[in-house]
Order: C-alpha cells, then structure tokens, then sequence
C-alpha cells in the first residue's frame, strides 16, 4: 500500500506573527484560582502541582487569577520541570470581564520587560473575557505592544460568546459579541470555555442534551474560521463545589467535554481545574483523575499531528441535542448535508467532517453519553476505503475496503477519527510532516 508524506503548515490568524505548530493541551492554572493571600502551604502545593500538571502530559500551563508571588512559583516550577506557561500576574496587567481587578495601572509594558528572561514563558494572558468596548480595544493595544516586543509570544486572550448576543457599543451599533471580540482585537487565537455540568439548568437525566455548549461551539467555530483565527476550548476537569446543584463528577464528563472541543476543529483544549481532578488538593500531586487524564491528554497528542492539518466543514448532531431549543436556531447542519454520510444518528451520537489541505476527507464520531456505551453503524454515500486514525501510534490503519458502512463501538464519551477515501482509488495511507519554511 501507497503511504503519503503531505507537508502541514504552521497555522494562526494570518494578520498576526504568532503561529501555531503542534497541537496544545494547556490547563488553565496548576493551582487555585483566587484573588485572596495565598498561604505558604497553598505555595508549595502549586508548585508540586506544576510536576504533576507535566507528568499528566499538560505541554502548556496558564497562571490565571494568580497574584505576583503565585503566578512566579508556578515560572520557577516549570522552568525547573520543562513546562511551558502563560503568564498572567493581575496585580500587574490585564483584567477579567469588565474590570481591572487587581491593578491600578495596567503595566503590561513592565511586566513582560521583567519576566522576558524566562524561556518556559510562551505568552501572555492579557485579558480574560473583556466585554466593555474599552476594554476590547486595550486588549488589542496589549497584543500589538506584544508582537513589537516580544514576537515570539503568543498574545492571548479569552472571549465569552455566552454573553449578551447582541450589544450596544460605544459607536452605537448592535453587533454580536463574538463579531465585535473578533472584528475589535483580530487575536492571534479564540479561546472560550464552557463548565456545563452542575450549571443551575444541568439536569443528571438529560446530560449534555440540553447544553448550550454545543451551540456556543458552533458559534465560535462559525466565527473563527470567518476570520481565519485558530479556535481553543476550555473544558471542565473536575467538580464545581460551590454549585448549587448536586452530582456524582465521573472523568468520562471530562473526556465527553474534550472530545466536543475536538469534533468541533478545535486546535488546543484548556482544563480547568482547581487543585481537583487529576490534581490532589490536599498535596498538589496525582489526584484522584490523574491517570485517566493523563491516558486522555496521551491520546488526544497521538492524534495531534493530524489533528493540525485538519479544517472542520461541518458538525451534525442526533435529534436528542438540544431539541427545538432557540439558541441552536440557524447553527443545525441536517444529514442531507452531509458529504460522506447517509441515514440517521443514533441517540447522543455526533458526527463531523473534516478536509486537509489535499482535498481528502475525515469523519469523526464522537459518543456524547458519559455513562453508556455506543454500538454504532454509520452508512456510508459511497463505496470508500475506510481508514481509523489509531490513538496508540498516531498511524492511519485500513479498516475497510469497498464498504458502504461504518460499524465501531465506542466507550462513554469516546471519539473515533477516520479518513474516508473513495473506493475507486488505490489505497495508501498518509502522514503529515510540518513544513515552516514557506
């Protein structure tokens, strides 16, 4: 059998100098998230939670909400350990929503100069969800500073395409969030998160199937390729104890989760978690979830490579998903749509098609029950060799030949990743290599 080398480019906003190589697992602080005084105790658990972050296969470490003396522990530890990080020090720069919480004066000039020394800083967390038009506008004012200064950094920020759809600006006109967020700053990258599971509207019964997550992701996924800027999820890794609504967190919610971020194209996944899930709270050490994240995380990097020459056209879901719910209204795409696909969805299946830059085609499938498992027929448009994308070497493995179905299992919250190649062509397999100099 043929096998092929295709070349994948860096990708990134291509009005921006950052770009993307590899696919990114970051999660969002290895420590606690809160503007209080931080105990030497809590210090030396986040510190220890940076290792652990490593170990689990995180290859990206934010220092979100941290103060001064946090967010440097979590630099020293991770310089130490061979961690990369996000700096955020909100004592210094930048703010969260519509607020300056920290600073009185937004010193980002000062900050970077100091902590340019540090080769584990990979960027900076400027803004986390502004929402106020001035405050759009000084993010981009940050992430130009950033590029003239330290080019090599990635200049990030964070928006919420949750809040208020449409919004009055300061000029006068309505515009969606999430347009105004892209047209004002023009990021280098999108991130969004979304935390469902114990959300006063979540309901154990239904699961995912009420979640507005699925159409903030669509919304965002619609918007970033808009504006051809690389789109990152937040997903929730551990249980939100200050919810008011009581559940049994179970980790196969989280893979559910990640897995979504990824059906949708998404090109880095962020966990947040609080000193929980694969973090132990009372230690900083390996948690109660750490080797199922870190399977997970081992996974979702075995997939990686290919995951970065991938463009989502695409995303169908089952009936079950958000059933005649307003906020889904314009953002369904029907199996008569579909290029590869035929018949009907099982319940809580969703699938998505992807393209490479050579014109060949990729299905995903992913189970969005966190508790059942799924046996699984797809049938097929056409006769085609069927090829899995294998989550233990990262290689393309022929299935099926001159099939016209698609037959898998698949376990709670599980995704599968296929090339779907016509019959008539002889087979091969494909590998992709980055190429940076174009």
């Amino acid at each position: 059998m043929d096998h092929k080398l295709l070349a994948r480019y860096p990708i990134g906003n291509p009005r921006r100098l950052w770009k993307q190589d590899n696919f990114i697992l970051d999660v969002l602080s290895p420590g606690p998230m809160t503007r209080f005084p931080k105990s030497e105790l809590t210090r030396r658990k986040t510190r220890r939670a940076v290792k652990t972050s490593i170990d689990a296969g995180f290859n990206m470490m934010g220092c979100l909400w941290a103060d001064s003396e946090l967010a440097m522990d979590i630099v020293r530890a991770a310089e130490t350990f061979g961690g990369n990080v996000l700096f955020q020090d909100l004592y210094r720069f930048g703010g969260m929503g519509n607020v300056n919480i920290l600073c009185e004066t937004n010193d980002y000039a000062g900050a970077i100069e100091d902590t340019k020394m540090w080769k584990c800083i990979k960027g900076y967390c400027l803004w986390d969800e502004p929402l106020l038009d001035e405050h759009l506008q000084e993010t981009r004012r940050m992430i130009e500073y950033c590029e003239k200064n330290c080019p090599d950094k990635l200049p990030y920020t964070v928006s919420n395409p949750d809040y208020n759809p449409l919004y009055q600006w300061e000029d006068n006109e309505y515009a969606p969030y999430i347009e105004r967020f892209l047209e004002v700053i023009d990021p280098a990258q999108m991130s969004f998160d979304y935390y469902p599971i114990g959300r006063p509207e979540y309901c154990p019964e239904l699961q995912l199937d009420n979640s507005t997550m699925w159409s903030d992701l669509e919304i965002v996924r619609r918007a970033a390729e808009r504006h051809q800027v690389p789109f990152w999820f937040a997903y929730q890794g551990h249980r939100f104890h200050f919810h008011e609504v009581y559940y049994e967190f179970r980790f196969p919610m989280v893979r559910a989760m990640a897995y979504a971020g990824i059906l949708s194209g998404a090109k880095a996944l962020e966990c947040y978690t609080e000193f929980d899930g694969y973090v132990d709270p009372a230690t900083g050490g390996p948690g109660v979830f750490f080797e199922a994240q870190r399977q997970l995380n081992k996974e979702i990097m075995t997939l990686g490579n290919t995951l970065m020459a991938l463009e989502c056209l695409r995303v169908i879901h089952d009936d079950t998903l958000l059933p005649e719910h307003p906020a889904m209204e314009g953002l369904r795409t029907s199996m008569e749509e579909s290029e590869l696909l035929g018949g009907k969805l099982l319940p809580r299946i969703s699938v998505s098609e992807h393209q490479d830059a050579y014109g060949n085609k990729y299905l995903m499938v992913l189970n969005r029950d966190y508790d059942k498992e799924a046996h699984v027929d797809l049938i097929l448009k056409n006769p085609s060799n069927i090829y899995e994308v294998s989550k233990e070497d990262g290689e393309q493995h022929l299935q099926y030949d001159d099939a016209q179905d698609l037959p898998m299992h698949l376990n709670p919250g599980e995704l599968r990743l296929y090339r779907i190649q016509p019959a008539g062509e002889n087979p091969f397999t494909i590998e992709y290599y980055l190429e940076k100099d174009i």
